[in-house]
């Protein structure tokens, strides 16, 4: 696993990994997990509310033979899988899941700040070199990272602010290729294809046996926050699910928030909230708070460092 790696084979300094207390170095070595994103905010509330949190889950990556399904992280990590009547051992990785903050009620729809997780790779060890590199994205950011297939950055599909496999979810690789009209219809192979990461809106898989899969978007409800128009749909993480609503907020119901940095690829593991009281001013009537919520999703890919 490593810190974001851009498409000219470049690390996101050190530096800020420091300085958003991030936990991944670089490295830069094939067939890698993704790792997860960092997002906060501040948020002035002026009354009482009831707050739900998701704590993503990292995702899973081990040896399995015949036909295989290695379920994504907790928060709508995408599964992957192994279809191998030949019963030879393969080792894939799922998709990491969603930190995510929701106000007044507990569903997609009400989420008001959100991290991405990483995408899965295609194997469980790391390589030296470029041939079948199937690295996973990185989470985070208002617009995620791809995967590698064969050492070369896809960016085709990329989860971001109005777009993504699904709302929430991560895709599972499925044996005969992605649901969506927008994902991968056509495979490549059958064995150790890894699962998306959650967010905002989730990553795609690359339904390769050669390729990782990709990142999940971060958001927040920010003065400048684009919002989907409409009815959203939440398809699921195998795209068959139909609930779809409109998002509950706008950005004049008071839970905007102010001073959103949003940082990508530089959490592993499962994922962290922190939430940390300013200030707070108590009247007759109520109390206003002020209160600063940040968090690193999750995620990523090698079993020794709990990733993938």
């Amino acid at each position: 696993m490593s810190s974001f790696i851009d498409s000219n084979g470049n690390c996101i300094n050190d530096a800020i990994v420091e300085i958003y207390h991030g936990n991944t170095k670089c490295n830069k070595v094939g067939s890698r997990g993704g790792a997860g994103g960092y997002i906060s905010g501040i948020i002035k509330l002026s009354h009482r509310l009831i707050a739900y949190a998701t704590i993503g889950g990292k995702g899973t990556v081990k040896f399995a033979s015949g036909t295989k399904i290695m379920k994504g992280g907790y928060g709508g990590g995408g599964s992957a899988s192994n279809y191998n009547p030949e019963q030879y051992s393969q080792d894939f990785g799922s998709g990491g899941g969603q930190t995510a903050v929701k106000f007044l009620a507990n569903d997609l729809w009400h989420r008001v700040i959100v991290s991405g997780a990483g995408g899965g790779s295609d194997n469980g060890f790391t390589k030296d070199t470029m041939e079948d590199d199937g690295s996973g994205g990185s989470g985070g950011g208002v617009t995620a990272q791809g995967y590698w297939v064969n050492g070369i950055l896809n960016s085709e599909r990329l989860a971001n602010s109005t777009f993504g496999f699904t709302f929430g979810y991560g895709e599972s690789a499925q044996q005969f290729g992605s649901q969506s009209q927008y994902g991968v219809r056509q495979p490549v192979g059958d064995t150790d294809k890894p699962g998306a990461g959650s967010g905002w809106f989730g990553g795609f898989a690359g339904h390769n046996e050669n390729g990782g899969a990709g990142g999940g978007s971060s958001w927040a409800l920010s003065a400048d926050a684009i919002i989907p128009p409409g009815n959203i749909p939440a398809k699921g993480s195998y795209y068959n699910e139909s609930e779809s609503h409109p998002y509950y907020f706008s950005l004049n119901d008071g839970y905007v928030f102010s001073d959103v940095k949003s940082i990508p690829g530089i959490w592993e593991g499962n994922g962290r909230l922190v939430i940390t009281i300013l200030d707070s001013i108590i009247y007759p009537s109520l109390t206003l708070s002020c209160m600063h919520i940040s968090y690193s999703v999750l995620f990523i890919i090698l079993i020794e460092s709990n990733s993938n």
